[in-house]
């Protein structure tokens, strides 16, 4: 079905603390919403229901949607809509979730990873607009990848998702993603508090939140400091890495460029220079532009994709 200068779209993100159905429109505006919290450890099958529920109701009020687009971790194989165990949803085993809203809900439906999602909102609509080759790094409670080449999200070899996270990146640290020292356990929000608990065990018998974590920092706590410090120059040395392999136009930082601001940023660009080769050290790295909107209009730009 092509799109006319009205048409809708319906967009899915799915994670594992909140869910959302949105409506939007291909220039980005958002025209309606609902969230609710995920309730992850019910399995898929509940959230399913609820996500069907959700869809059928708005696509009820909102008559010119014509394609839905989905943006949820990984792993998952994209290309055809499955999902395959992401560490944040419990039970989603090989769940054929594109076919599985396509037969409730009659629309032409697609899958992408979150990262990937928001990397093409922010080239549509974003950070990365104008640019032909553009990464995108999440930091929040994981830590994904997403490319974009030439407009085109990049999927691996059976339309698998880029598991960056997954990658090992030192011998010893904290554990995430199921391997000790991995990317994601240096990288990412949500693993603040398992750094601290590692690098300060007499202090943090337990992780503290990553928000308690940044209030001290910005408070000027050392070892709070040390720990963000740790964070900013590991996802500096992941971009360095990604820049000397892949080479591209911008690369772009997620949730936490906006909740610790440019002097975490500046961190991050400061260790990618001291990494990257000095003909890679020249690509901008920049905070997602979208905001608070990112979220909501990674999934509905996967449905304008789709249409």
């Amino acid at each position: 079905m092509m799109p006319t200068d009205n048409a809708l779209f319906l967009g899915l993100d799915i994670g594992g603390t909140k869910c959302a159905a949105v409506v939007g429109s291909a220039d980005g505006k958002i025209i309606a919403r609902n969230s609710w919290p995920s309730n992850a450890n019910r399995g898929p099958g509940p959230m399913i229901e609820e996500l069907c529920a959700a869809s059928a109701e708005l696509i009820s009020k909102h008559s010119k949607i014509i394609s839905i687009g989905v943006s949820i971790g990984g792993p998952l194989d994209a290309e055809n809509g499955i999902i395959l165990s992401p560490p944040n949803l419990q039970g989603w085993n090989h769940i054929p979730l594109r076919d599985t809203l396509h037969q409730r809900l009659h629309l032409p439906v697609r899958v992408e990873h979150d990262a990937a999602a928001c990397c093409l909102a922010e080239v549509r609509w974003g950070a990365g607009a104008g640019k032909s080759r553009v990464i995108y790094l999440t930091c929040g409670t994981g830590f994904g990848a997403g490319i974009v080449l030439n407009g085109e999200i990049y999927r691996g070899a059976g339309g698998k998702s880029l598991e960056i996270g997954h990658a090992r990146f030192r011998e010893e640290g904290p554990e995430a993603f199921g391997k000790i020292g991995s990317v994601e356990a240096f990288c990412a929000g949500a693993s603040l508090g398992k750094l601290a608990a590692w690098k300060f065990p007499a202090r943090w018998k337990s992780p503290p939140t990553s928000e308690e974590l940044a209030t001290l920092w910005r408070s000027g706590d050392p070892e709070a400091t040390e720990i963000i410090y740790i964070n900013a120059h590991a996802v500096g040395e992941v971009c360095a890495n990604l820049g000397d392999l892949l080479r591209p136009d911008t690369m772009i930082l997620g949730s936490m460029a906006t909740h610790l601001g440019e002097t975490w940023v500046e961190m991050v660009r400061s260790r990618f220079k001291a990494e990257a080769l000095p003909d890679t050290a020249d690509c901008p790295i920049r905070p997602a532009a979208l905001g608070s909107r990112l979220q909501d209009l990674s999934a509905v730009v996967i449905a304008v994709a789709t249409a």
